[in-house]
């Protein structure tokens, strides 16, 4: 008699194989260079074939994360477990939380390593599933599972990454459940009462080492905006103003208009006497093994503050935000490619390009890293073209169909059922150093991706 796990085996090979059909036959139906030439007119951003694969690759992730992806140790969120941090798909017994050395956390000296931010965004994408298939009940016991979990790591959501409040918001849109509005409440609460400052109008943190102030760009205008959202929807007036005031602070000091990006992360954020300084520099520190580089600019983090600009639009209605998001949008598309981020020979963005000066008034001149490539993160610029896209009669289809080819066939990796975290410039894993590559799948990028490919078939734009 076949054992349980190699029918569950043998059933992923048949979908993996699946999936290899579909793809070789959207690339027989031409679709394999991303378009030339960005499209004025509307035109439909999905077609019946892209759909078909978009379905089987979301459904060949969420099983693997169903079957591979729970650590059930004790230690992890007391008793009730969580996501590993990644895998290396068929290894028996499974390999996973794997460093960038290939060591896993099982043969280091170090603690097991858990990120509830991944438990976040698999309960997000399970709600998406079951909005669209509400009569599916396959992922049902992931679904408790996860959302228990989720509530135990966010029972204080003392944290500062802004794209936190529009993910409890979508889940309260899409569960009903208020839990998630509350505590989309309390977040933008403690964006407010914590991190705000007033006398700067700004959003920032201190340190010993860093006592006048520093900051990720990212983040902060992430949280502005979530205060915007959350003042306009919970009436609170001072919420919105101290938003306001915060991303016309990031505009004038972190953004480089000639380029329209803005600096990943600021340092000497106020003067002596605690006011604004208005020409930060930008961060640079070393911490351990890692180099802190703020003048680097990585897609995974342009995605999100376009994202969270759309989603003030959203619910404000204010031309502004808009404009300011497709200004943010319009230079990374392949026609315009202002600052040489997307690969024009192998499609998709390289991982970062890096802007060597002092401060934004200097930035230096841009370099480009074009030796790698972040897979999972920049797959949420697919999500930003979409949503963009439903709010401007598909400004950016061509954008969203060429992201979405490079997302199936060079970002999804079929033999591991995922998305690995980097690749090479030519899609290929990352070699090790002492033998082997980096072929593991992480819950973070497939988390992204997911995401990303479930807005496709959302009816409203966020």
């Amino acid at each position: 008699m076949q054992s349980a796990g190699s029918f569950s085996q043998r059933c992923r090979e048949h979908r993996w194989l699946v999936i290899l059909v579909l793809l070789l036959l959207l690339s027989a139906c031409g679709g394999q260079q991303p378009p030339q030439r960005e499209q004025t007119t509307p035109q439909p951003t999905t077609s019946p074939m892209n759909q078909l694969i978009v379905q089987s690759v979301i459904m060949d992730m969420l099983n693997n994360i169903k079957e591979n992806g729970y650590n059930a140790d004790g230690s992890i969120n007391a008793g009730k477990g969580g996501l590993w941090i990644n895998w290396r798909y068929g290894t028996r017994p499974l390999v996973t939380n794997l460093n960038g050395s290939g060591v896993a956390d099982s043969e280091g000296s170090g603690h097991l390593r858990h990120d509830p931010l991944t438990d976040l965004r698999y309960v997000h994408a399970l709600w998406l599933y079951k909005t669209l298939r509400p009569g599916d009940t396959h992922f049902d016991g992931e679904l408790a599972r996860y959302s228990a979990i989720v509530r135990y790591e966010f029972a204080a959501p003392d944290n500062e990454r802004g794209w936190l409040y529009d993910m409890f918001i979508d889940l309260y849109r899409l569960s009903k459940d208020t839990f998630y509005r509350d505590t989309a409440k309390e977040l933008a609460q403690y964006f407010f009462s914590k991190l705000y400052h007033p006398e700067a109008r700004a959003i920032y943190k201190v340190s010993p080492d860093h006592a006048r102030g520093f900051y990720r760009v990212d983040l902060s205008l992430e949280a502005a905006c979530a205060l915007i959202q959350a003042g306009t929807v919970f009436n609170k007036p001072e919420w919105t103003q101290a938003g306001r005031q915060v991303v016309d602070t990031l505009y004038q000091t972190a953004y480089l208009a000639q380029y329209h990006v803005f600096l990943t992360q600021m340092d000497n954020a106020t003067l002596p006497d605690g006011k604004l300084n208005p020409d930060p520099l930008i961060y640079r520190a070393r911490h351990g093994s890692t180099n802190i580089q703020g003048g680097s600019v990585r897609l995974g983090a342009v995605a999100q503050e376009i994202l969270s600009l759309l989603h003030v639009y959203v619910v404000t209605h204010e031309r502004a935000f808009l404009d300011r998001a497709t200004t943010l949008l319009d230079p990374l598309t392949a026609t315009q490619n202002l600052v040489g981020l997307w690969d024009k020979v192998e499609g998709g963005y390289f991982a970062a390009v890096t802007f060597p000066g002092a401060d934004a008034r200097n930035p230096g001149i841009p370099g480009v890293n074009e030796h790698y490539k972040e897979s999972g993160r920049q797959v949420q610029m697919l999500e930003a073209f979409r949503v963009a896209n439903s709010l401007t009669h598909n400004r950016y289809a061509a954008m969203q169909n060429a992201l979405l080819q490079v997302t199936l066939k060079r970002i999804y990796y079929a033999p591991g059922h995922g998305i690995l975290y980097q690749t090479t410039a030519d899609w290929h894993p990352v070699p090790l150093k002492q033998g082997g590559q980096q072929d593991w799948v992480t819950t973070e990028a497939m988390g992204i991706a997911l995401e990303s490919l479930f807005s496709l078939s959302e009816p409203q734009p966020w």
